[in-house]
């Protein structure tokens, strides 16, 4: 087994920033404007689905490959004038292990009303010995839908360190046109003083699991949209999420009809992932009218 990769004390601490505004520009919607600061970096905007041809798919790319000790991510994503958008990440989100200190991100979501917008990244792994918190700000005008996703490991599985980090935290607040606070959830584990593998926690490990420690990964995905998707959009991930053995979810309808909340603990990684994607697609057929 590789020892993990530790964070230097003497490591300065990165700043790294990915500031977007994306917008539709003659007939597609274009990365209009884009600051960054390393180690981030963003490159042009793709347009790789045909379903969806105006669409701008956005990579983010970490070329350190994680976060150490300290460090401060900032992403900034607002889609405005008509536009579409799918922003992802190149790769996981790796949490290295450090000594001291912890790292953070914290992400802003603006979207304007008539607009389009889904953040899928990859998982966060946190390492052994890690620290890490993740602040969700978002904003969403009536008449806009976002779709946010968070999946979240017990750590790097194949080298035995599930729920061996220090810290993993999760913080998101969501504004309305009024800029008052719909919607806020919040969590926090700390393996080493409150084991997660209790029913108010993470869940009582999955039956069969070779690994029953290394068996429960969480998901979440938000759907803001407008209230008059709500009933299909519900049924419709009610449904979907019952052809997934490997997990446990529920969906609800999240506070002030201002959107659909899908919460999932899975036994594997893969698992939770499936399960998101295929709410990610009831969502495209319903707002989008495509799968």
């Amino acid at each position: 087994m590789p020892p993990p990769r530790i964070a230097d004390p003497t490591h300065p601490a990165q700043r790294g920033l990915a500031q977007l505004v994306l917008a539709a520009r003659h007939g597609r919607t274009r990365l209009v404007q884009c600051s960054t600061r390393p180690p981030l970096v963003v490159q042009k905007a793709l347009y790789p689905d045909e379903s969806v041809p105006d669409m701008a798919f956005v990579y983010l790319a970490n070329p350190t490959g994680g976060m150490l000790g300290n460090d401060l991510h900032t992403v900034s994503v607002e889609v405005c004038s008509g536009g579409k958008a799918h922003i992802t990440t190149q790769n996981a989100t790796k949490i290295f292990s450090m000594t001291q200190g912890s790292a953070r991100q914290q992400v802003n979501l603006t979207v304007s009303a008539g607009c389009y917008l889904e953040y899928l990244p990859d998982p966060i792994i946190p390492f052994q010995a890690s620290s890490f918190e993740q602040i969700t700000s978002i904003r969403i005008s009536p008449g806009g839908t976002l779709l946010h996703a968070e999946v979240l490991t017990p750590g790097r599985v194949a080298m035995g360190e599930s729920f061996q980090y220090q810290r993993l935290a999760s913080r998101i607040v969501a504004y309305g046109q009024d800029e008052y606070p719909f919607y806020r959830e919040a969590f926090e584990l700390t393996p080493a003083t409150r084991n997660p593998m209790v029913p108010a926690v993470l869940g009582l490990p999955f039956r069969g699991s070779e690994h029953p420690m290394d068996s429960n990964t969480l998901g979440s995905m938000l759907v803001f949209t407008d209230p008059v998707h709500l009933p299909s959009l519900l049924k419709a991930s009610q449904e979907s999420l019952t052809t997934h053995p490997h997990v446990r979810a529920g969906v609800t309808t999240l506070p002030d009809s201002k959107g659909v909340g899908v919460k999932i603990i899975g036994r594997d990684t893969a698992s939770v992932r499936a399960a998101i994607a295929d709410v990610w697609s009831v969502v495209r057929k319903q707002i989008l009218g495509v799968p």
